[in-house]
């Protein structure tokens, strides 16, 4: 077993790397978009950034696997085909998930959703069906890259050096700790609300891999979902808090996991993987 010194300059090296190689792209894009890390991030800047940073993100792991004598087998990467389902599995428990917490809201009037100023005719709703089509196999594919980049480097390679000298459940409540901070340099002082959200996220995550023998595809499933069907809500719905209900009840404008119904969510969501470990094998 590896000393936890030396397991932590191995991921201070790694992460220094992958940032290193993104910098040459975001500083002058930064510069450009007049982003500055700790603050509030709005939508569109965040995915400019995010994108470069994701897609460097195999060949970060690639260069560090090399280096360590790892494989992307060592860290949940089996290849097989039925891991493409597990990922299809895991997208659409969230999917699911995400559609019972927000129906649930709506009929306990915990969130409101705004009508349109005027109904449109009905050749502007065959229009806004296709381009709302468009629009969301865009968001999923976006779901894919992100949560794949995302439990890549979480839940699959900096899971796997942390359980090198620490016990998986010491690694995952570091791995998890790590992604809920990471979330910061996105949202600032305002993200501080979600961070227990994230943290316990995380954990679900680490524990659908472990559900999955191993495998992270299901954990991607999941977070893909989540994301895809988070931007969904956000972007075609926008549904806002009840101003009159507790806030512990209803969540912070713009800001999941900062509501119980959420947490409950993902509590559930861990239970479901025990069966389904069951089942799988």
């Amino acid at each position: 077993m590896m000393t936890a010194l030396s397991t932590l300059a191995i991921i201070s090296s790694f992460f220094a790397g992958w940032l290193g190689m993104w910098s040459i792209i975001a500083i002058p894009l930064s510069l450009k978009l007049k982003w500055r890390p700790f603050r509030p991030t709005p939508a569109g800047q965040k995915l400019a950034l995010l994108l470069p940073l994701y897609l460097l993100a195999p060949a970060a792991i690639e260069i560090a696997n090399r280096q360590l004598g790892q494989t992307w087998a060592d860290q949940g990467w089996t290849g097989t085909a039925a891991n493409l389902v597990d990922i299809g599995w895991g997208w659409g428990i969230a999917i699911a998930g995400l559609s019972l917490v927000f129906t649930l809201k709506r009929w306990l009037g915990l969130v409101t959703v705004p009508a349109p100023a005027t109904p449109p005719a009905a050749d502007s709703r065959i229009k806004n069906w296709s381009q709302r089509l468009v629009a969301t196999l865009g968001l999923a594919v976006l779901g894919l890259l992100i949560g794949g980049a995302e439990e890549s480097v979480f839940r699959g390679w900096l899971q796997t050096q942390l359980e090198m000298s620490a016990s998986p459940w010491g690694a995952a409540i570091a791995a998890s700790l790590l992604f809920a901070l990471a979330h910061l340099i996105w949202d600032g002082q305002a993200g501080l609300w979600q961070q227990p959200g994230l943290w316990l996220l995380g954990m679900v995550l680490v524990w659908a891999r472990w559900m999955n023998g191993g495998a992270i595809a299901l954990a991607w499933g999941l977070h893909a979902g989540w994301i895809t069907g988070l931007a969904y809500i956000g972007e075609f719905v926008r549904p806002l808090p009840a101003t009159d209900k507790p806030m512990w009840l209803t969540g912070r404008p713009q800001q999941p996991l900062t509501d119980v119904f959420d947490l409950i969510l993902l509590l559930l969501t861990a239970l479901l993987m025990i069966p389904f470990a069951s089942w799988r094998t």
